[in-house]
């Protein structure tokens, strides 16, 4: 495995040098125009940025709102819709110094039915994430420029399930800090270079409230269960950013746990071999 992430990474440096030869496609790492992905910049007023991943569009020179489309997609595989909303506002931009704040929430809905010898079990779990972050960009020369910011994501969700004529029902509640920071090197006009470290420093322990209903009196559980497996979770990926006029493509892979976009949550690194991925194109306009 050590071998395929050293190849990757090779293979990533090598289109990283293909990509700095003369190229005529009018291109731009500009002033104007920074990366918005773990940055403090926003879009500015009436820009959009639509790729495969997420959509998002300028309300005004120092907010805009975003959209993650993978919650969609999942909502509409599991036949039920996934409202997500993010909003990024760049409070502070003046000469080499940017700071935002962004909010956001997602809400969805998995409901399943799995037959069983006892009959038909309905399971139906409902989630809501709210993410909250600070960041900051600073501008060391025109080529060279660090970022740093700090997460926090707080996770409710309930499930009701009727295994057998007995209803159960539950609810769980569980926090996440994370910490990012990112160095960007804008090699060419064309391309820049990303290092970036992510690393998840505190995860509370998972509350769990539940009760069962059946022939029997109700009971009420109530269970900590310790998610050691995510606490000091973290990644470190090197990758970069190809921008052309409109299109644009961001490519990394690295070295630890999956970051799930979208989500603002973290999957243990045995989930895809311990290989991390950094990847979007889109457009902006």
């Amino acid at each position: 495995m050590r071998r395929i992430l050293l190849v990757a990474i090779a293979a990533s440096i090598i289109t990283g040098g293909v990509a700095l030869s003369p190229s005529p496609a009018r291109a731009y790492h500009t002033y104007k125009e920074r990366l918005l992905d773990t940055s403090a910049y926003s879009l500015h007023r009436r820009e959009a940025r639509i790729g495969l991943f997420k959509w998002s569009y300028g309300i005004i020179d120092q907010l805009q709102i975003t959209t993650y489309t993978m919650p969609w997609i999942l909502g509409a595989i599991f036949e039920d819709v996934a409202p997500n909303i993010e909003l990024k506002s760049t409070f502070y931009d003046h000469k080499r110094v940017a700071l935002s704040l962004t909010v956001g929430f997602l809400q969805g809905r998995i409901e399943t039915v799995t037959n069983t010898e006892s009959g038909p079990e309905n399971t139906k779990v409902n989630y809501f994430i709210i993410p909250a972050s600070l960041a900051s960009s600073v501008r060391i020369n025109s080529r060279v420029s660090t970022h740093l910011g700090i997460q926090y994501t707080g996770v409710n969700g309930d499930a009701d399930a009727e295994p057998g004529g007995t209803d159960i029902e539950g609810a769980t509640v569980v926090d996440f800090l994370q910490l990012w920071g990112m160095v960007e090197w804008r090699l060419s006009r064309i391309v820049a270079f990303t290092f970036t470290l992510r690393w998840v420093p505190y995860v509370s322990d998972i509350i769990v409230r539940g009760r069962l209903t059946g022939d029997n009196p109700d009971i009420n559980v109530g269970l900590e269960v310790d998610v050691i497996d995510l606490t000091n979770a973290f990644a470190v990926i090197p990758g970069f950013v190809f921008s052309w006029e409109r299109a644009n493509i961001r490519l990394g892979v690295g070295y630890g746990d999956f970051f799930v976009e979208g989500f603002s949550l973290v999957a243990p690194g045995d989930v895809l071999s311990n290989v991390s991925p950094e990847f979007d194109v889109f457009v902006r306009f």
